[in-house]
């Protein structure tokens, strides 16, 4: 009778091998799914395939890969040799991605992993922490890769979030059903005059990745939750742009914004003029908007009929055509309270 390399645990059934394994660390399951092929197909069949999530995290103290369970459990092995790879490319069911990569750092074997993977993505979060560049050219290939990664899963993603050296965040929660779209912008805290390339560059970068993941979708309601540090309009006029490519404006039929809180201190006539300019800057370029709204955190604002007239002027000049699709903004004032 010829032995089993796993001795006793050869004779258990599948479901109870399957069992112990679940509670195993990562690497400690892929040496045993070397074991035997029998335990090697069931760990590929039921192991891998419960992995739900994964979170890589690479600076310069570690390269590490951590492994969601569906049970919310979490495992985690060194991006060394080729045990990580292998769970990567058998992990079928992943649905989550979330990549935290100092800038610099060599990310090639990760990405091309990545790219082979069998996954369809429907959250991706990407965070770029702050710090030194000592190899710009490895940074550059990063955030080529990454607009690769949201560009190869954008029909399937519903979340992105982006978080870049500087501190802007900007996040999309996309419901296909509705074609609707959430999107959170927070700004940036201003840059001195030797950042602003940097910070000008970590806009494009969100951009364009944003754009790769929005551009097939077809989204009609959009709110915008805006988060301002040092300009408003700024703030308003980036968050605008990376979440409202120019292919999809002409289809918008719904727009809502939501200021933040940090907004409350702008007086009343800053903030009409936020209001006027976005109107007259954007609004000729959604032709089938049909609804503006907009939420101020304010407890009191002079909304005449005059100030009305002139939010909706932009809008009323340009469809003059009996055709053209009916429009109207609405503002609603929101009490905060004091930190």
């Amino acid at each position: 009778m010829s032995s089993s390399p796993l001795g006793v645990f050869g004779a258990l059934p599948v479901d109870t091998l399957t069992t112990i394994c679940r509670h195993l660390p990562m690497n400690d399951v892929v040496t045993v799914s070397h074991l035997d092929n029998e335990l090697g197909d069931c760990v590929k069949r039921f192991i891998y395939r419960e992995l739900k999530g994964l979170k890589v995290e690479i600076n310069e103290n570690e390269s590490t890969i951590h492994f969601i369970h569906k049970d919310k459990r979490s495992t985690q092995l060194k991006l060394e040799g080729y045990a990580w790879e292998e769970v990567v490319a058998n992990a079928k069911c992943v649905e989550s991605l979330e990549m935290i990569i100092s800038k610099g750092m060599s990310t090639s074997s990760l990405f091309s992993a990545f790219r082979k993977a069998p996954f369809c993505l429907r959250s991706l979060k990407i965070q770029i922490p702050k710090g030194g560049d000592k190899f710009p050219s490895k940074t550059y290939e990063l955030r080529k890769r990454c607009y690769d990664l949201a560009t190869k899963h954008r029909s399937s993603l519903r979340h992105l979030e982006m978080t870049t050296p500087d501190g802007q965040n900007a996040y999309a929660n996309l419901n296909t059903a509705t074609s609707s779209m959430r999107f959170t912008f927070n700004q940036a805290e201003e840059p001195a005059p030797s950042e602003e390339a940097e910070h000008n560059s970590s806009h494009t970068f969100v951009y364009t990745v944003f754009h790769a993941f929005l551009n097939v979708h077809t989204i009609k309601n959009v709110t915008l939750e805006i988060g301002s540090k040092f300009d408003p309009n700024l703030a308003l006029q980036k968050a605008y742009q990376i979440a409202l490519p120019y292919s999809g404006r002409p289809i918008l039929e719904r727009l809502t914004i939501e200021f933040g809180n940090s907004l409350k201190s702008m007086n009343e006539a800053d903030m009409k003029q936020v209001l006027l300019r976005h109107v007259d800057e954007c609004h000729v370029s959604t032709p089938n908007l049909q609804h503006f709204h907009c939420s101020l955190p304010h407890d009191e604002i002079d909304l005449s009929q005059e100030f009305l007239t002139l939010l909706n002027e932009p809008v009323t000049k340009s469809r003059r055509n009996p055709k053209s699709q009916p429009y109207k903004s609405t503002i609603s004032l929101r009490t905060v309270s004091c930190q």
